[in-house]
């Protein structure tokens, strides 16, 4: 017996059929959007009344061309129950593959210059965001804002940057890291007995001479360095996480060992 949302969202898709498609996306609504299939959108066009300059006529053909990629850019699913994988973030190849094609031809014709492929798939992913905020995670928007926050580390710059379109908010980004580590977790990817691991640790304490004696902090770090190094590419699960889900991956089961006299 279905629920009342899941009857209601069976019906809208049994009765509209490929004209709609309808987003899931965990912890919000669901997002429903009607497709303007090319089609109709080229058989409008030539239906409109014709019109009297040349600059009006110009404006049609920009606004047709614009629904046309809109298009374009709503018929793409995508899951999001999965962040991209390292790769995708940072292949100009697979940035170039997410794009539509008509997407594509627009900004290859209007870009020039070396590295234009890296250009055209940048301000593609960043236009299908803008598009599809809720919907779509585009891989070059959460790999920008990993990288910023990885080198500055600052809020303030990742946010300005997704004001402005080109990254997804400080927000996205902290739960991006998240789940990486509790996806993750202290396990060596592809480790093999011929590889030499080697653990260093250490601490670090701030605001540890308040006043009062509070608000201060305390922690300890582990990394592991491991030769000859290998690559790995793993999709990670876009979850909730909390604190406490950290702190139980993370845990290091500390063991004292007594000299013997």
């Amino acid at each position: 017996m279905l629920n009342g949302f899941m009857y209601i969202k069976e019906c809208i898709q049994k009765h509209f059929g490929q004209v709609i498609t309808v987003a899931e996306i965990n912890g919000k609504e669901n997002v429903v959007t009607f497709r303007h299939r090319a089609s109709a959108i080229i058989h409008k066009f030539h239906q409109r009344p014709k019109e009297t300059s040349s600059e009006a006529e110009k404006m049609t053909l920009i606004k047709t061309a614009a629904k046309l990629i809109k298009s374009d850019v709503k018929s793409i699913e995508q899951s999001t129950d999965m962040y991209p994988c390292s790769t995708e973030m940072s292949s100009t190849e697979e940035a170039m593959l997410f794009l539509p094609e008509s997407l594509k031809l627009l900004l290859q014709t209007l870009s020039v210059g070396r590295d234009a492929d890296r250009k055209v798939g940048s301000l593609g992913q960043a236009i299908m965001q803008a598009i599809r905020p809720r919907v779509l995670l585009a891989p070059l928007q959460i790999g920008l804002g990993v990288q910023m926050h990885h080198h500055f580390g600052s809020k303030f710059l990742i946010d300005t940057l997704h004001a402005h379109g080109y990254c997804n908010s400080y927000r996205e980004i902290q739960r991006y890291e998240r789940s990486a580590a509790v996806a993750l977790g202290t396990d060596i990817p592809n480790y093999r007995p011929e590889q030499v691991i080697q653990y260093m640790a250490d601490n670090v304490d701030h605001n540890i001479c308040t006043i009062d004696g509070l608000n201060t902090f305390h922690g300890m770090a582990m990394i592991a360095f491991v030769t000859p190094g290998t690559r790995t590419s793993t999709r990670v699960p876009r979850v909730s996480v909390t604190l406490k889900d950290v702190l139980t991956v993370g845990q290091i089961n500390i063991r004292h060992h007594l000299a013997m006299c």
